[in-house]
């Protein structure tokens, strides 16, 4: 079994590498996320489209 401290440190090393702004700081969303921003803007956008 692991020791506190070494689950802790690796916890640590997990959240540092899912770090969601690139090195210029800017926001990089997670495929998933991006699909989802994608279906609600859809659903947002719905009633405004031309015929």
């Amino acid at each position: 079994m692991k020791t506190r401290a070494k689950q802790r440190a690796n916890r640590k090393l997990k959240l540092a590498m899912l770090d969601r702004r690139d090195a210029c700081g800017v926001y990089d969303p997670t495929p998933y996320e991006a699909v989802k921003e994608m279906i609600e803007e859809n659903r947002r956008n719905k009633g405004r489209r031309a015929s």
